[in-house]
């Protein structure tokens, strides 16, 4: 009986080391998951665009916009970073063919943002431009 005992006791702690090992091993791989989200983050870049006033097409009104360029690509951040005059050329090239109800509201602001980030997409040949954001949009 001392035999069956040892066996028992034997396997009970086999099981539980296991269980321990199962367990730390599950735990770390959901930590590197949760570290390789957050560098995804780490890895947004943002390019912010001088104050720019543009005209509005048909309209003594004026546009004063301040833009914040997002893009997910170290590379293509550092190339963008020399090129900001192309980003602002496009940006006004894109506002001064608007009307200025075409830049009311907040659907306005939508399309333009979108439109902005799809021309750049275009000019620069490169999907990692991934968002346009307004830090100024006034009409005046």
């Amino acid at each position: 009986m001392d035999t069956k005992k040892i066996i028992l006791v034997v396997v009970i702690v086999v099981l539980l080391l296991f269980a321990i090992a199962g367990f730390a091993l599950g735990f770390s791989g959901y930590k590197n998951n949760g570290d390789k989200n957050n560098n995804k983050d780490a890895e947004k870049n943002y390019i912010t665009l001088e104050e720019m006033y543009c005209n509005i097409k048909d309209s003594k009104k004026i546009v004063k916009i301040k833009t914040t360029i997002e893009i997910n690509n170290k590379n293509t951040y550092e190339e963008l970073e020399g090129k900001q005059f192309l980003m602002r050329n496009e940006i006004n090239k894109i506002i001064r063919s608007k009307e200025e109800n075409e830049l009311q509201g907040k659907e306005g602001q939508i399309a333009l943002q979108n439109e902005i980030k799809e021309n750049l997409i275009k000019l620069f040949d490169d999907e990692s431009i991934t968002n346009v954001f307004f830090d100024d949009l006034i009409i005046q």
